[in-house]
């Protein structure tokens, strides 16, 4: 069954239970060149352009033996959901809980995110969220990766719910949970994953073709109907984006270490951004990306932090910055 080597499920988000957690010391202890878990992730800008939502649990502590990591300590009772302005000031936790693969509606108003395999929505005023009026859209299945309509009417995600195989496909519901309908499903082929709902109305996603062991990019329009594919290799691509005006697709490959790479739909040329590469936001002006600088051989004082870049790959410079004792 195509999809049950789902790669982008180990680097992506889940790669840290391959560690042993000591839960009174919040202690990770791992193989020597083994950080399986950046302090920062789930980047995502938000539409006014003034700040950035993100993951957060500080690294309290690391000891490296003969120059390679052995343990690290978090400072779990700082885990959550933070926020920052977009020139690295005011970094601030909004949340005492993560939100998992969020994404902000196009008004700014509302965040969707998964919680327990569950789509959700709650409302955000500008400064802070109302957790009270969050609301819950799925109840069957296990649902992943929310992507707003350009109208904001609308969300995309996919899920496992009505698969016999357990496969994941891609749905679309509304924002009150009452219209659903899965718009994408070919389980004599493979997994349809990862949607990303573009201005224009497309829908980008990741999918699987007869006789190949990875997935390529294709988009759709809103229906499920006039599928084009985009790309055609041996890589395995994931977190699939687009800019604001569609001139640009990104996504994260990995080819022995994860890369963020720019397919420009005008001249098909793609070109790598930066390597080491875990997770991405565009900008809302589509001029400059913010990604998490994660390489997992190594955490310092700038490694595993938000980045910034210019839409180019040019200008690299850290948002956000690591504060913790190295023991050796």
């Amino acid at each position: 069954m195509k999809g049950s080597n789902y790669f982008f499920v180990v680097v992506f988000f889940f790669i840290v239970f391959s560690c042993k957690e000591n839960d009174s010391e919040n202690e990770f202890v791992a193989p020597p060149i083994a950080v399986t878990q950046s302090p920062y992730d789930n980047p995502t800008w938000h539409p006014s352009g003034k700040i950035i939502g993100f993951n957060h649990t500080p690294i309290k502590e690391i000891s490296y033996y003969n120059g390679q990591q052995y343990f690290w300590k978090f400072n779990r009772d700082s885990t959550g959901f933070w926020l920052i302005d977009n020139d690295g000031t005011n970094m601030r936790r909004i949340l005492p809980y993560r939100l998992y693969t969020p994404a902000w509606s196009p008004d700014g108003k509302w965040i969707a995110f998964s919680r327990n395999a569950q789509i959700c929505i709650m409302p955000f005023d500008g400064e802070k969220f109302d957790t009270t009026a969050t609301h819950t859209l799925t109840d069957n299945g296990r649902n992943f990766f929310p992507s707003w309509s350009p109208d904001g009417k609308w969300l995309t995600y996919d899920s496992n719910e009505d698969s016999d195989k357990g496969q994941y496909f891609i749905w679309k519901i509304n924002t009150t949970g009452t219209i659903k309908k899965r718009i994408a499903y070919t389980p004599h082929i493979g997994e349809i994953r990862m949607p990303y709902w573009r201005q224009d109305n497309s829908i980008l996603h990741q999918r699987y073709v007869a006789e190949k062991k990875t997935p390529d990019i294709f988009s759709m329009d809103s229906t499920g109907s006039n599928v084009i594919r985009i790309t055609d290799n041996d890589i395995f691509e994931v977190n699939i984006k687009s800019s604001a005006k569609n001139e640009y697709i990104t996504y994260v490959s990995y080819s022995g270490k994860l890369t963020l790479n720019r397919l420009d739909v005008s001249t098909n040329e793609t070109v790598t951004l930066t390597e080491w590469c875990e997770d991405y936001s565009w900008s809302p002006d589509g001029e400059r990306i913010v990604y998490v600088n994660f390489n997992d051989t190594y955490i310092d004082k700038t490694m595993g932090c938000l980045w910034i870049m210019d839409k180019d790959g040019k200008n690299k410079e850290p948002l956000t910055y690591n504060n913790f004792k190295i023991m050796k």
